[in-house]
Formats: C-alpha cells, sequence, structure tokens
C-alpha cells in the first residue's frame, strides 16, 4: 500500500521450490481439481433444480481444467491422482449438491491454486524461462476466473473484489498444507469427513 519500488529493491523474490517441485504440485492438484469436477458434473445431472445458466458454467470449467491437467501432467508427474474431498465441499453427505457449498469451495480452492500460478511465474523467470512464466501467468488468469464464479455462486457482493491477486504463500509446501488443513487428503485421508475419489483413467470429453 503505497510501497516504493525503491523501498523493495532489497526484498528477496527468489523462489524456494525447484521447477520439478512446482511442476509436480501443480499436476496433481490439476488432478485434484479435475476429479473435483468430474463429480460435480455428474452430481449436476442428478439434481434437476440446478439452473441451465450453472450447469453450463461448470461445463465451461471442466473443459479449462481438462486443459490444463493435460498440459501439466504433459511436463509433470503428479504425486497422486487418488484424493479425499471433504463432503461439506458438495454440500453435504452421499449425493448432496448445495450450490452456495459449491461456491465458497471453489472460492477458497482457487484462492489457493491462483496463489500457485504466481508462484510458478517467479519459479521460471528465475529460471529465464519466460514462455513457461508467461503460461503459468495465462493459467493464473483462468483460475481467476473461476475463483469469480465462486465468488459469484456463494452470493459475495461483489464477487470480483480483488485488483490484484493474493499471494499469500510463497512454497508449494504452504499451499499443500492449506489445502490439507481445509479437509482434502492428496492420496491420504483429509481431516474432515469425506471421501476418495480416482482421477478417471480417460476423462470425460467436455
Amino acid at each position: 500500500k503505497g510501497t516504493s519500488m525503491s523501498s523493495t529493491e532489497h526484498m528477496s523474490d527468489a523462489p524456494h521450490d525447484t521447477i520439478e517441485e512446482w511442476g509436480v504440485f501443480a499436476s496433481t492438484t490439476e488432478a485434484l481439481t479435475l476429479t473435483i469436477l468430474t463429480e460435480l458434473v455428474r452430481r449436476a445431472g442428478e439434481h434437476p433444480e440446478v439452473p441451465s445458466s450453472v450447469a453450463a458454467i461448470v461445463g465451461g470449467v471442466y473443459a479449462a481444467e481438462l486443459d490444463h491437467w493435460r498440459f501439466t501432467s504433459k511436463h509433470w508427474e503428479p504425486a497422486t491422482t487418488r484424493c479425499c474431498i471433504p463432503d461439506a465441499f458438495y454440500g453435504g453427505e452421499g449425493e448432496a449438491l448445495d450450490l452456495t457449498a459449491v461456491g465458497l469451495g471453489v472460492a477458497a480452492g482457487e484462492h489457493l491454486f491462483v496463489n500457485t500460478y504466481p508462484l510458478g511465474v517467479t519459479t521460471f523467470a528465475a529460471a529465464g524461462n519466460s514462455t513457461y512464466a508467461r503460461y503459468a501467468a495465462e493459467l493464473a488468469a483462468n483460475e481467476s476466473e473461476h475463483r469469480l464464479l465462486g465468488q459469484t455462486l456463494a452470493g459475495a457482493n461483489p464477487p470480483n473484489d480483488l485488483g490484484f491477486a493474493d499471494y499469500e504463500f510463497d512454497r508449494v509446501s504452504d499451499i499443500a498444507a492449506a489445502a490439507q488443513s481445509a479437509g482434502f487428503g492428496f492420496g491420504e485421508q483429509g481431516s474432515a469427513a469425506g471421501r476418495f475419489y480416482d482421477l478417471p483413467q480417460s476423462p470425460i470429453d467436455p
């Protein structure tokens, strides 16, 4: 807030993670996101009360996240494609689907995963890889759109409440810990009531 460039020139922006560490985490979280959306698309189809406009948005988000998964997994093997997702993310146990709960979950998750990609920009920029730094920025832009959609579903007013994306974490291990504290498990049981889901071997077409 009002900080001049000269007062920040001695602050270190050096990344703490290697490109490989960042890439494995990005691929793992994209597997999680695609798994979440596969289940969300399925549940939306089982709930006729879901407005067609919302179903179309979910389908668009799924298509984007499938692109993300195909890109990240092409370059980095995920740590796991089996994730524990809290029941509360979808609004309850069994076949529950509460769109406000989903909106809150998406907004909170994208808060973390938007952070992943500026971290990638920093990591690739430090390595002198301008092309992949740009790719990471493009991914961050799209994940920010998904955060906005989550905020909208949750009834936030206004849903577009940031001028700059939050850059809360500077290590992927801290982002992973935050997701785990919210009840998600990467290949292991989460800290909240939930169940395991596997990324489909052949993801459905958008």
